[in-house]
């Protein structure tokens, strides 16, 4: 896949997934600690899909541009191994700096384009459910 070798591959699908959940789970928890905060001023559906779609090409892209970026070292280290052991160990150490930044830049990605997924799906209707108390011009007295 892409003219990788086949051990790069598995490690980009591998870094691709990991890295969707994590933006996934991680960033789902930030913004909805950020809308709590706002008391429930966005569109929650649509910013449910446009964040699911935005952890997904960023676990994806970062984790294809860190494997990419890694290859060299990554393809010389695997080289020197013998063994499977050596291979997974080859995988975790050499290149660990490129993917570990790549991957550091995506949740920089995730949570900025968060901010702006918020702010598109923002909506000016009243909340249904307020947590601070009516004013006496909000009562209608029934006498």
């Amino acid at each position: 896949m892409f003219g990788m070798p086949p051990e790069l591959t598995a490690l980009f699908i591998i870094l691709s997934i990991i890295s969707f959940f994590a933006y996934w789970v991680l960033g789902g928890v930030f913004f909805s600690l950020v809308a709590l905060l706002r008391l429930g001023r966005v569109r929650k559906v649509r910013f449910s899909c446009l964040f699911s779609l935005l952890a997904l090409a960023s676990g994806i892209g970062s984790s294809l541009i860190g494997v990419r970026y890694a290859q060299g070292s990554l393809t010389a280290c695997l080289l020197d191994s013998t063994n499977d052991a050596e291979q997974i160990v080859a995988l975790v150490g050499c290149g660990s700096v490129a993917i570990l930044g790549t991957l550091l830049i995506g949740a920089a990605v995730v949570v900025l384009g968060g901010f702006l997924i918020m702010y598109l799906s923002r909506t000016d209707s009243e909340p249904w459910i307020r947590l601070d108390e009516p004013t006496d011009d909000e009562h209608t007295h029934i006498v």
